[in-house]
């Protein structure tokens, strides 16, 4: 061989192990498109109430400091500029930012709603169901332990892709994202051999707040929806999403997130720590990553949502009260644009009440005129002659001598 043929082979060797060391690195930085959030939350999903759930129940504990704790932490938290830079992400990361507002930061979950991570990421170890069944005194081989760990592995990654009955799907995680997460996990479990798997994701600023915004804000806010006023944050309605952005400042997002915000509650608006709690495992930049997300991508409607009609009408009538705010064209006296479903559905329920209550007024009315005027004539019968001799001839016998 030549010496031109030796370099080509040397030039060809050295392109094969460097593809080989960067084909991980370039497939850990690939992540999914960012999208809007969209449809219902996972509360309405599962038709149950905040107060019905084990963050509801806790909030006390993990809900916002009194103003006079937090009133000087307004000003205190630093300027954050909003930008899409790039961050990296571990699976501890990832971690807290999709899993633990609900499993908790040890993955041990609120049994008997939320289920422990730990047991089935201990099950996809080959070494550890060994051992398992060894200790409950059963014997079984490395090959079947093998394939036990093997189907645990693919239920695991089943649970994360499409989700369970109570558990949200995380299909908008790469995969990349989901093996620097599982690898976590594996730590979290004690599997043996884990801190080999730990990884690291690159991502952007965006994409950070969407992991936040989808599997921790979605969980409890529908993605579209009405603004509620303070009676019915009272009555137990959660504000959506799509209003986030116009009833709070990045700065207010951050301290609401990060160290809890008092909000007015009540017809009479009465200041209140409000029931949302405190993700204090998250940080100010990645709150402020949330509302930099529903800013650039705001939350979409969603056919799936299961809205009644009254709040789909109030939804028409906030988008067009938002259109003519935007255009800065008051309609003039003549339009009728303004005469929203949700105007015609309040006055025919009004119309329709009053015919109600028309009726019964007009009923009772005509039962009192019935029964005072009515007059019930009961004939006198004379007795017959007979029974009268008879009557006067015992009277008469009766009589003393």
């Amino acid at each position: 061989m030549t010496s031109t043929t030796h370099r080509i082979l040397r030039i060809r060797r050295t392109a094969i192990v460097f593809a080989t060391l960067a084909a991980p690195l370039i497939a850990q930085t690939a992540s999914k498109a960012v999208t809007s959030v969209t449809g219902p939350s996972w509360l309405k999903h599962l038709n149950r109430r905040f107060d019905q759930t084990s963050m509801g129940r806790s909030s006390w504990q993990l809900g916002p400091k009194s103003d006079s704790d937090s009133a000087g932490a307004m000003s205190a938290l630093p300027p954050h500029t909003a930008a899409n830079q790039p961050v990296a992400l571990s699976g501890s990361d990832l971690y807290r930012m999709n899993c633990q507002g609900c499993h908790g930061p040890a993955g041990q979950g609120a049994p008997p709603e939320i289920n422990s991570v730990i047991n089935p990421v201990r099950a996809t170890s080959a070494q550890l169901t060994l051992q398992r069944m060894k200790n409950v005194g059963m014997e079984m081989t490395a090959s079947d332990a093998s394939k036990m760990a093997r189907e645990a592995n693919a239920a695991l990654l089943q649970r994360l892709h499409n989700g369970g009955e109570n558990m949200p799907a995380f299909a908008y995680l790469s995969e990349a994202e989901i093996r620097a997460l599982i690898g976590y996990l594996k730590q979290l479990a004690d599997v043996p051999g884990a801190a080999k798997e730990e990884a690291t994701v690159r991502e952007t600023s965006v994409r950070r707040g969407e992991l936040i915004a989808k599997s921790t804000c979605h969980i409890c806010h529908d993605a579209t929806g009405v603004n509620p006023s303070p009676e019915d944050l009272l009555n137990g309605a959660i504000p959506p999403l799509s209003t986030l952005t116009t009833r709070t400042t990045e700065a207010g997002l951050v301290r609401k997130v990060t160290q809890g915000a008092s909000i007015a509650m009540g017809s009479l608006a009465t200041v209140s720590g409000g029931r949302m709690p405190v993700f204090h495992y998250l940080t100010e930049d990645e709150a402020a990553d949330v509302y930099l997300y529903l800013t650039e991508y705001p939350p979409e409607f969603s056919p799936e949502q299961d809205s009644s009609p009254v709040e789909r009408a109030q939804i028409l009538q906030s988008a067009i009260a938002g259109n003519m705010r935007d255009s800065g064209d008051p309609p003039s006296r003549g339009d009728d644009s303004g005469i929203t479903p949700a105007v015609v559905f309040s006055l025919a329920t009004l119309f329709s009440f009053g015919l109600i209550g028309a009726g019964f007024i007009f009923t009772f009315r005509e039962f009192s005129r019935l029964t005072r005027h009515t007059t019930i004539l009961i004939p006198l019968r004379e007795p017959p002659a007979a029974e009268s001799n008879f009557m006067l001839s015992v009277e008469e016998e009766r009589k003393p001598a």
